[in-house]
């Protein structure tokens, strides 16, 4: 059973002891603070060890030996010996009552070469670490759907956690000297929560940010590995009514014009590949998969801030997701739109443009089943055999009834893409790519550009044609909603502009 406090653990006064951590051994030292610069007993700090000390009044300095090995510190001097060499220190040493003291950041610097050990310091914990001493190591993964975010923060080995709660955030602190941390941040959207992070502390705090549809905390731990789970909860979305649907609503376009976004409430964006699956390889050596997350991520925030669709990721890392998990992530959702990111390659470095794809049981044309072979398709016999459970994979599924619609948002993106490069396209394809089978909603696989041309791949590297991108494709979805709109019987507004 996990306790959950009402407050959060205040940070410590800086001036407390520092911690040092050796093999079986933990010790504290009291710290002096002079001049705004925390200092130590260099002496103290070598307790158990058979250091011999020379002092030399004359130079007011002092030599610590060690096997072979010396350091030569100065009094208020910001300099050592070490070996022979001189070393800048962080600040002044100074001979005060009898100690030799130095500033706590350089301790590394001074001790590592005397006693011939490997030696760390960890300002956020205050803990110096000396020679091979095992850390336990902590990571959070994040798993999202539409009503429930699930953090797990695991451990390589058992360590306490203690959960703290406040209005707009959780804190989970493991109160151990020191731990290595394999987790910086995440922005989620959703609602639920929206982010997730170390802040790291005398505590080592991991953090979550509540959003506006958080409800509800459950929390527990698990064994093989340890593990803290915690289930944030929301209201579940309801499910939309069949057709007809509700009157649309009034959205702002890209351009700042109105534009009606229909029904069109919830779009799932999956950056292609992720993990291992790095995907197609540019010239200059740009990973497909980190091109389209970084897409992905544009897209998102473009959706939701001008827009005002919610949106979410089938990835938000660097990882592997199977590709017939990623259409499941969309249903989960219970999305309008399922878009599926990449960046197309080719033989020949001059190839350029974007293509939009929707599903097909037949390629377009040989270029077409390349793609789609090259982005994880099936091998498709030019004549499935009747009955195979290949046929009914394709055929008999929930993608088959969103066909027309799929191919209609494909000429939308694709459309927009086109205005925004100046340039007409590679065309609308079909071909049988199997992230896009099983998506219960209209979906669509955009090629953004050739990252095996060199000129696009440095344009598909740069912020600001990522940015157009993603304002493109906003732009392709708000278009498909306004004529979706049209086609559903709806009279068409003021606010149903071309653009």
């Amino acid at each position: 059973m996990i306790s959950i406090h009402v407050a959060l653990v205040g940070a410590a006064p800086s001036t407390r002891p520092i911690v040092i951590l050796q093999e079986g051994l933990r010790r504290e030292i009291a710290v002096v603070v002079q001049d705004g610069v925390e200092r130590v007993d260099l002496q103290t700090a070598l307790q158990g060890y058979a250091v011999a000390i020379v002092s030399d009044a004359a130079r007011s300095s002092v030599t610590f030996a060690l096997q072979g090995r010396e350091i030569m510190l100065y009094h208020r001097k910001n300099l050592a010996s070490v070996q022979g060499d001189l070393r800048l220190l962080s600040g002044t040493v100074l001979f005060e009552g009898g100690q030799w003291l130095v500033p706590v950041e350089s301790l590394p610097r001074l001790l590592g070469p005397l006693l011939g050990l490997a030696t760390s310091w960890r300002a956020d914990t205050r803990v110096l670490l000396m020679g091979d001493v095992r850390i336990p190591r902590a990571t959070a993964k994040i798993f999202a759907s539409a009503d429930v975010v699930r953090v797990v923060i695991e451990a390589s080995e058992k360590v306490p956690f203690q959960v703290s709660q406040a209005p707009d955030r959780l804190a989970v602190a493991i109160p151990r000297d020191a731990i290595d941390v394999g987790f910086t941040q995440e922005r989620l959207t959703g609602g639920i929560v929206e982010e997730v992070g170390f802040e790291g502390g005398k505590d080592n705090v991991f953090y979550v940010k509540l959003g506006p549809r958080f409800e509800n905390l459950r929390a527990y731990e698990l064994d093989g590995p340890p593990r803290l789970v915690l289930e944030l909860q929301a209201p579940p979305i309801e499910l939309r009514p069949a057709p007809p649907a509700p009157s649309p609503r009034r959205s702002e376009t890209m351009d700042g014009k109105d534009g009606g976004t229909a029904e069109v409430r919830v779009v799932v964006i999956d950056p292609g590949h992720g993990g291992d699956e790095v995907g197609a390889l540019g010239p200059n050596g740009t990973f497909e998969k980190d091109v389209t997350l970084s897409l992905a991520r544009k897209l998102r925030a473009a959706l939701t801030n001008r827009l005002g669709i919610q949106a979410f990721l089938t990835r938000d890392r660097d990882e592997y997701v199977a590709l017939d998990t990623r259409a499941g992530i969309a249903n989960n959702y219970k999305a309008d739109l399922f878009i599926s990111l990449h960046a197309n390659a080719s033989r020949s470095h001059g190839a350029r443009g974007s293509e939009v794809y929707f599903l097909s049981y037949q390629a377009t044309d040989d270029e077409s089943r390349r793609v789609a072979l090259l982005e994880g398709g099936f091998e498709m016999p030019e004549r499935a055999p009747d009955g195979s459970d290949l046929a009914l994979v394709l055929w008999d599924m929930a993608q088959a009834a969103h066909l027309e619609e799929s191919s209609n948002l494909a000429s939308c993106l694709l459309d927009e893409l086109s205005e925004m490069t100046g340039d007409a396209g590679r065309g609308v394809k079909q071909a049988p790519f199997r992230v896009l089978v099983g998506a219960a909603m209209p979906a669509a696989l955009v090629e953004v550009a050739f990252i095996s041309n060199p000129e696009e791949e440095q344009l598909l590297v740069s912020e600001e044609h990522q940015n157009k991108i993603a304002t493109a494709l906003t732009r392709g979805i708000a278009r498909y909603a306004r004529e979706r709109l049209k086609r559903m019987g709806y009279a068409s507004s003021g606010a149903l502009s071309k653009r």
